[in-house]
């Protein structure tokens, strides 16, 4: 399993951040908002495989592109970036030594903290 960042996702969340979108900033609610399969179906089916992917910190590379269990480490719930799920994927990044998934998310969050 290669994992690396998916620097768009990366990019979407400084980019949400910086202009002071939705931000949810609650750090316990990730299991509550974290996307369901059914909710990841209904975006899919309305939205490209592009648009969903600006949701995820990581790819797997060994997942065929066309196939949307290559986007991993979930940071929001399509519209709104979630403290918590920055959070939550810091700390799988980091007992997966997933270093530059954890650096990302530990610099989102830092922006997000200063905001």
């Amino acid at each position: 399993m290669a994992i690396k960042l998916n620097k768009a996702a990366y990019d979407h969340a400084v980019e949400i951040i910086k202009k002071g979108l939705e931000v949810e900033h609650d750090t316990n609610n990730w299991t509550d908002v974290n996307p369901s399969r059914d909710e990841k179906i209904k975006f899919l089916n309305t939205h490209s495989l592009e648009e969903y992917g600006l949701w995820f910190l990581g790819i797997d590379t060994d997942i065929k592109e066309d196939d949307s269990s290559k986007f991993i480490y979930p940071i929001g719930d399509f519209s709104v970036l979630h403290k918590s799920g920055l959070l939550t994927a810091e700390q799988q990044a980091t007992q997966k030594h997933h270093h530059e998934i954890k650096s990302a998310a530990q610099k989102l969050l830092e922006m997000i903290n200063k905001k």
